[in-house]
């Protein structure tokens, strides 16, 4: 289990510690995510180092949009869509929620534009 700081801002995640040497890829993403019974579930993932909450180590957060589920201790499978941009710093948790509120927005966007790998 993280910090649960997903959860407490209203868009929980399921985390993943990622390899450094990896990071060139880091942003935000409009991902399809599958496995744990899930056939890909429209989602929005954060991967790098979380500069707004002094995070150390990169990390890969997946916010599946509309799921009310435990995944906690599940085996899922991202596949990432589209990358809507590169990872911000930003001032407070305020203005951290508002800003994964429009990501989440326009991920549904992205993925509803885009065909499900079903």
């Amino acid at each position: 289990r993280g910090q649960q700081l997903g959860r407490k801002l209203g868009f929980p995640t399921a985390n993943l510690r990622w390899p450094s040497k990896t990071m060139s890829f880091s942003g935000i993403y409009s991902v399809w995510v599958h496995g744990a019974g899930l056939s890909y579930h429209p989602g929005v993932a954060s991967l790098g180092m979380r500069p707004t909450v002094g995070g150390t180590e990169p990390l890969l957060e997946a916010h599946l949009l509309d799921f009310d589920g435990d995944l906690y201790g599940q085996r899922l499978q991202l596949e990432f869509v589209a990358k809507q941009r590169d990872e911000w710093h930003l001032d407070g948790l305020d203005a951290l929620k508002a800003q994964i509120e429009k990501d989440a927005v326009e991920a549904r966007q992205r993925l509803a534009a885009a065909r499900s790998p079903e």
